[in-house]
């Protein structure tokens, strides 16, 4: 067999083994189309009423979108209604006022309990006439038409002397454990209550039974040609988020800001700086040429520079004086200086300036003596 017709031979057996691969894979398997959730964008992340607010907009309806509440879109209240998805306990006293007002000329209120029954209910509530009470750890099934079930988990439940104030109630399974809806009339408007509004985010739009329970709660409201919607957000206060959630952060950096205190404390000197003493400049450097003339060996030049000096001035001012002899001369300096004589000889001939006493001793005689002259 020659080598083509191996190389042949080889080339066909893989061309079939090729084949049959993709014979055996179309054969077992076959296209299947499936869907999958892409993550919100950046509007619905922020909004957790964005696809209500367009659902209401392609109905037709005039709808205002707020993050915080405001009363200044508030007009024409027999065409309005309210939906408060944010912590009543945040309203201020003017704005409760505000709201009421609005509420009493005819508009329809929808409002959710505070994510929490812990603190003071808030005056929208007194007024209300309502006390929130802490969410029950039970879930219980709201039956709905169609065979469906809404299942509401943990919400803060309806309390205080609400069987008086309000006409339509809803409980739990069991009634010991309160109410999660309640409506009644407020002057001429109406006000109605839940323990959450989570069924009409954003979030829920999946699940069928939280759309007919939203549908079911929004149905006197889509009456009304104006919405407002208020979306707050229930986050605490900045300083109490730091202390509750913060600290195990907080805590270490804080040890390490102390540590790091501690090891460049060595460092610390005072504020400012000792207040330096008025000095000669001049004279400092003299005396430290001086002093290092004598280190390096040269008090002997030192002396007879001054001694020439001395004996300069004595003949200008005293030439009589420069004039008699040694023992003479030296009698009638130590008369007219007011000097030692026997400190003058010294300074005149000295001995041993190699010592610092002698030297000095020798010079500041000079000196004394030029001054005097």
């Amino acid at each position: 067999m020659t080598t083509r017709t191996r190389n042949l031979i080889l080339a066909v057996l893989g061309l079939a083994l090729v084949a049959g691969g993709v014979y055996w894979f179309i054969a077992n398997f076959h296209q299947v189309p499936f869907e999958f959730r892409t993550p919100p964008g950046p509007a619905a992340r922020r909004n957790r009423l964005l696809a209500l607010e367009e659902t209401l907009r392609a109905r037709g309806h005039t709808v205002f979108d707020r993050l915080r509440f405001s009363s200044a879109d508030f007009a024409e209240p027999d065409a309005s209604a309210i939906v408060l998805d944010l912590d009543p306990r945040h309203l201020r006293e003017a704005e409760v006022d505000a709201l009421l007002d609005f509420v009493g000329r005819g508009a329809l209120l929808l409002l959710r309990m505070p994510a929490s029954a812990e603190g003071r209910a808030g005056k929208l509530l007194d007024e209300l006439g309502v006390e929130p009470l802490a969410p029950d750890p039970h879930c219980f099934d709201l039956a709905l038409s169609n065979q469906r079930s809404y299942t509401l988990c943990g919400g803060t439940r309806l309390g205080g002397d609400i069987e008086s104030h309000y006409t339509q109630l809803a409980s739990y399974d069991d009634k010991t454990y309160g109410y999660w809806y309640g409506h009644a009339w407020y002057s001429d408007g109406r006000v109605f209550l839940v323990s959450e509004l989570d069924m009409l985010h954003n979030s829920a739009l999946d699940d069928a039974a939280s759309v007919e329970l939203g549908a079911a709660l929004l149905a006197p409201l889509l009456e009304r040609e104006r919405i407002h919607l208020f979306r707050g957000v229930d986050i605490e206060p900045f300083h109490v988020l730091i202390v509750r959630v913060g600290w195990p952060f907080l805590l270490p950096a804080l040890v390490a800001l102390l540590l790091w205190l501690w090891m460049r404390s060595q460092r610390f000197g005072p504020i400012l700086p000792d207040t330096l003493p008025p000095r000669r400049a001049l004279l400092e450097h003299v005396r430290a040429s001086g002093e290092f003339l004598f280190r390096r060996g040269q008090p002997v030049a030192m002396h007879r520079a001054l001694l020439a000096r001395v004996q300069k001035r004595i003949a200008e001012r005293e030439p009589a004086i420069a004039a008699l002899p040694d023992d003479a001369r030296l009698a009638a300096l130590a008369e007219r200086a007011q000097l030692p004589e026997a400190a003058l000889r010294l300074a005149l001939h000295p001995v041993g300036l190699g010592r610092a006493d002698a030297f000095h001793s020798a010079v500041s005689t000079l000196l004394q003596l030029e001054r005097r002259l």
